[in-house]
């Protein structure tokens, strides 16, 4: 049952108090799903890594490589198989399509959705259990992410699975509830490797731990559930590294996960502002709910202490790895879409909190409102039907508040949910036909047939070079500034000396370039007088030019 609401004898705290019947925010949960779906064919398949992972699920079709993923026909093992598993079974049975591609991570957000409502009603009552699912699944991260195609979902919704699995041991003592977590995690450690099990074992007997129960981490620590993990997760290891030993255990192991502990893949986002950001940013049509949080917590002690161990699990240890991306933390997500829950069921004496909620929700709708005025340049001029219905949401923000402000919880939740899900699905059906030359490189297969250059090498800076192949097939070279400008190897040329651009240059009449700026101010500076950089497509920050030797 939800907690009970104490009241103030100047200010009924009843009408604060979430409705028992969970249909609506139900319904709400199932139109988050349609918008799921409804994105799937938004875009073709974007740089730098939707197209790698589909890429890469491609390649392991068409070679018949079931256990080695594959990238420019070469083994790459920057994250292990499953993902690109259900990636090959999707694009057997409907084609490789965006819809086909993005139709993984939208159904395994789904299923951490599910799995937030079925086992939360086990421990809440059904209308907490049922906010706590819409929450999650209409937050922006949340959402961005289904309709993404990463493997961050699919990580995500697994470890969802797998830590209310333990928890369900822990309140139940049933062991079907510990293989379950064991499963699951074993699974989420062949989609990105052991921060699968780390991060929940470091959760897991922290909360033990903090809750004093030595019994249960005694019991946990000693039962069989680990056979079961090794059955699911061992074999794929064990084949990779007897197959392919240093090239495998180095590369992944080493590399691909301890060296983005020590060295930032991206540098701008190495500093510890950026994943507090991301949650405010991430928890957004959300955010100013974050100011009831703790509230009603008493009650439901144990599983406050153990959502607190899963949001400091997650944040610290992807804190104080210096790469850092706003999906490494998406697992931290479903467990404050919980706590908030439980703090939205139960609000007592909380004037402060109703107001400060109110008037964060009042600032984010002006800022909303005001986009599209504030926005310039040529991308916000391109975008600008996205911004009118970014405004307009604006306007929901702003009624949010005010009835916040009356302390009208209920219609403040639907409000909010249904007018940003109605927000994304509008934004995605009036994004601008310039969205697909700006963001993707599905036009690239028209450009080179046109040109004559069908199956010829194109230059891309390697933002694009993904892209590019997966969109047209052809080979490429990369244009860069280092030797090595990839995280992980690729067996693709780069040119990143002015000899070698000169040299592969002056050996061809025409070469279709997908680069940047800079890269061209770079051909015009080595080739002024020689060569010729007729532009084809100038979107956003992507330059097509085709260089002629005159």
């Amino acid at each position: 049952m939800p907690d009970p609401v104490s009241t103030h004898p100047s200010e009924p705290a009843a009408s604060l108090s979430l409705p028992h019947k969970p249909g609506i925010f139900l319904a709400l949960v199932a139109l988050a799903g349609i918008t799921y779906f409804a994105g799937l064919n938004a875009l073709p398949l974007s740089d730098p890594d939707e197209v790698f992972y589909a890429q890469t699920a491609r390649e392991m079709l068409e070679h018949h490589s079931v256990l080695t993923p594959l990238m420019f026909g070469q083994p790459q093992f920057e994250k292990p198989p499953l993902t690109y598993w259900c990636l090959m079974a999707s694009f057997e049975a409907f084609g490789v399509t965006p819809w086909a591609a993005r139709l993984i991570p939208a159904l395994f957000g789904l299923l951490g959705v599910l799995a937030t409502y079925w086992f939360g009603r086990r421990v809440l009552s059904e209308s907490t259990a049922a906010v706590a699912a819409l929450i999650q699944a209409s937050t922006m991260v949340y959402l961005g992410q289904s309709i993404a195609l990463l493997t961050d979902m699919v990580f995500t919704s697994l470890i969802v699975v797998s830590m209310w699995g333990f928890y369900l041991w822990f309140t139940e003592r049933r062991d079907s509830f510990l293989y379950l977590f064991a499963v699951a995690a074993a699974l989420a450690m062949l989609v990105k490797g052991p921060v699968g099990i780390v991060v929940q074992l470091l959760a897991i007997v922290a909360f033990l731990i903090v809750a004093k129960s030595r019994d249960a981490l005694r019991s946990f620590l000693l039962h069989p559930w680990w056979l079961a993990f090794l059955i699911v997760a061992a074999p794929w290891y064990l084949y990779a590294t007897l197959t392919y030993g240093r090239a495998f255990t180095w590369e992944f192991l080493v590399h691909d996960n301890w060296h983005r502990i020590l060295a930032a893949e991206h540098s701008n986002f190495d500093n510890q502002y950026f994943y507090p950001a991301v949650i405010i940013v991430g928890m957004f049509p959300w955010t100013p709910l974050l100011a009831f949080l703790g509230t009603g917590w008493r009650k439901h002690r144990e599983l406050a202490t153990f959502l607190a161990m899963w949001f400091l699990a997650v944040y610290v240890i992807f804190a104080i790895a210096h790469s850092k991306l706003a999906s490494y933390i998406l697992p931290l997500f479903p467990a404050i879409a919980i706590a908030m829950a439980i703090s939205l069921q139960s609000f007592a004496r909380t004037r402060r909190r109703v107001v400060a909620a109110a008037v964060l929700f009042v600032l984010f709708g002006a800022g909303l409102v005001a986009a599209p005025f504030l926005a310039k340049g040529p991308l916000a001029a391109e975008l600008r039907p996205v911004l009118l219905v970014i405004a307009a949401f604006g306007v929901v923000q702003i009624a949010c508040g005010a009835l916040l402000a009356l302390r009208r919880l209920g219609p403040v939740i639907v409000l909010n949910a249904a007018g940003f899900l109605g927000v994304i699905l509008a934004g995605a059906l009036s994004l601008p036909a310039s969205a697909v030359a700006g963001f993707t490189d599905a036009d690239i297969s028209a450009i080179a047939a046109a040109n004559g250059l069908s199956g010829q090498t194109v230059v891309a800076s390697k933002l694009y070079a993904r892209g590019v192949h997966f969109h047209s097939g052809n080979p490429i070279a990369v244009m860069d500034t280092r030797p090595n400008p990839f995280w992980s190897p690729h067996p693709i040329e780069v040119l990143w000396q002015d000899e070698q651009i000169r040299a592969f240059f002056d050996g061809r009449d025409k070469v279709l370039c997908v680069i940047r700026p800079g890269d061209v101010q770079r051909l015009n500076r080595l080739f002024a007088g020689a060569r010729t950089q007729k532009p084809l497509s100038d979107k956003f920050d992507r330059v097509v030019v085709l260089s002629v030797k005159n």
